[in-house]
């Protein structure tokens, strides 16, 4: 089965969900998801392994991210971003994502393993991103 655009969404905002924090917002800007896609995309569940990378003017991006965040946003599973662009909200709930990652055939712990290791390395970029900009705080 060929995932839409709408069924990444839902895995994506559901990994999220499970192994980020609660209420963390998910990054939206400077690339911050699509570096972290790439770290951990040998771990993603199929429908999410074929994203596309690559090196931009702007830095690394993943081609299929946009779409998804906008399908995501448009299925309301996430918010719109803040005024700034730099986050979204994850509007479903810790069970609405245990059943959505079920529905894909992939095992709650596992769901929370690749969550974590995506929040992980999101936090690690965007601590690098703070220190190189002199304090700049994200959301």
């Amino acid at each position: 089965m060929i995932a839409g655009r709408y069924d990444k969404a839902e895995l994506l905002v559901a990994l999220w969900k499970l192994g980020a924090p609660p209420n963390e917002r998910l990054p939206t800007f400077q690339g911050i998801l699509d570096c972290a896609l790439q770290k951990v995309r040998d771990t993603l569940p199929l429908s999410l392994s074929s994203f596309t990378f690559s090196a931009t003017g702007v830095g690394l991006r993943c081609y299929e991210l946009p779409d998804i965040l906008l399908a995501a946003q448009e299925a309301m599973l996430t918010s719109a971003s803040d005024l700034a662009y730099l986050s979204t909200s994850v509007t479903i709930s810790r069970e609405e994502a245990e059943e959505i990652v079920l529905n894909h055939e992939v095992d709650i712990a596992d769901a929370e393993r690749i969550g974590g290791a995506l929040f992980a390395e999101t936090a690690r970029l965007k601590s690098e991103l703070t220190k190189r900009s002199d304090g700049f705080a994200f959301r």
